[in-house]
């Protein structure tokens, strides 16, 4: 199964995928995490920018665009897809959702769609609907270089678009509220419901 993982800045997407890999190894299945930007060379690339070490990006806002879904196909084709046809649970932190979402925030969402359709979509998509307050909380305890999307003020707006366009694929809302272990349960509900 092809399972991404999605919210807000702190929302604890990362952290709850490798927690929901374990879930699913001892429900005896295998499951692999990865995350996007990828770690291969157009994910770096992405990183460079999204951490400001390559200069100011934001007048270029299609080109980015481009970025995370040229990395999308490369990323899906060397190493999810693999994956999946040696019957392997594939776990993304983000994946095409994001880019609808952060990239539509100054691109417009057609654009953004039409750049990412030879994308395959996930089988399950997750949306970890943390407070607002929560993830800025993480984010601080979290500590590191504040990427560009991070900004406080453009949290409520990211959280509402994850929200509107949840529907259109098909994404499950999950109360991202309280502790890690209340989240993670679940998450694993929603997963063991879709493979029942």
């Amino acid at each position: 199964m092809f399972i991404a993982l999605e919210g807000i800045d702190g929302s604890g997407h990362t952290t709850q995928a490798h927690a929901l890999a374990e879930a699913l190894t001892r429900m005896g299945r295998q499951a692999y995490v990865t995350a996007e930007p990828s770690h291969g060379p157009i994910g770096k690339i992405i990183r460079d920018f999204l951490q400001g070490r390559v200069g100011d990006f934001k007048r270029f806002q299609e080109s980015l665009t481009l970025l995370f879904a040229a990395d999308r196909l490369h990323h899906y084709g060397t190493e999810i897809k693999p994956k999946l046809d040696a019957g392997i649970d594939v776990i993304c932190d983000r994946y095409v959702l994001s880019s609808w979402v952060y990239q539509g925030l100054q691109v417009t969402e057609d654009w953004v769609r039409r750049t990412n359709q030879f994308a395959p979509l996930p089988e399950l998509t997750l949306i970890i609907d943390t407070p607002i307050s929560d993830a800025k909380q993480r984010r601080d305890i979290r500590g590191g270089i504040e990427e560009i999307y991070e900004v406080q003020h453009l949290q409520e707006t990211i959280r509402e678009r994850y929200l509107e366009l949840a529907p259109s694929i098909h994404a499950v809302i999950i109360n991202g509220a309280g502790t890690q272990d209340e989240v993670s349960k679940r998450l694993v509900k929603a997963v063991a419901e879709k493979l029942t």
